[in-house]
């Protein structure tokens, strides 16, 4: 009898069954794998977890800057020239940012010493302003005449800046030619229903 047969290889050297083995061994587990899953495989996998954070309450947007309703009013107005011998009567309009604000009539305007400054009675009107916001305000007026048929263009006019309640700067209004009129106007505001505009 030869050693070759008393070797538990079957007289083969071991080098040569080693990858007789690992196929055997691959063969097991891809079996054993295969009845892992046909097992598994009749229940669903759990669901993925979903990530859940509480409701944060949405950030609260800072409130719009509320505009401030004013009373914006001639307090008077000082008579420089009038714009004709003796006293003359005028219409003025008053107007913020382009747009008609309020409209009056001042009778016998007089540039003589001591009868030149006028008060007017109802010369009002109420406007909106933003904080922080400038209005523009300009003044026109018309002298009076019994000639004049057709409105025309004014015959004095000037223009300011209004920025908050209280005084403004006084307002020049005057012809290009000061004797033809020539005036200036003081005005004053003050907050309308608290102030808040609607």
């Amino acid at each position: 009898m030869a050693d070759n047969d008393n070797k538990p290889t079957g007289g083969k050297p071991i080098a040569h069954v080693v990858p007789a083995i690992l196929t055997g061994a691959a063969a097991l587990i891809a079996a054993l794998t295969t009845v892992y899953v046909n097992v598994r495989g009749e229940r669903q996998p759990p669901p993925p977890a979903v990530a859940t954070t509480p409701a944060t309450p949405a950030a609260r947007q800072p409130a719009a800057p509320v505009a401030r309703k004013l009373q914006l009013q001639v307090d008077r107005i000082a008579v420089q020239h009038d714009g004709s011998p003796g006293t003359t009567d005028w219409r003025f309009t008053v107007e913020a940012d382009g747009e008609p604000l309020f409209v009056f009539s001042q009778d016998d305007l007089d540039d003589s010493g001591g009868r030149n400054v006028a008060v007017p009675g109802d010369a009002a009107g109420n406007l909106a302003l933003a904080p922080g916001a400038r209005v523009r305000i300009t003044v026109q007026g018309w002298r009076g005449s019994r000639l004049r048929l057709v409105q025309g263009a004014p015959d004095v006019r000037g223009e300011g800046v209004f920025a908050a309640a209280g005084a403004m700067a006084p307002l020049q209004v005057r012809a290009d030619v000061p004797g033809d009129g020539a005036f200036v106007f003081y005005f004053s505001a003050a907050a309308v229903d608290g102030g808040q505009g609607r």
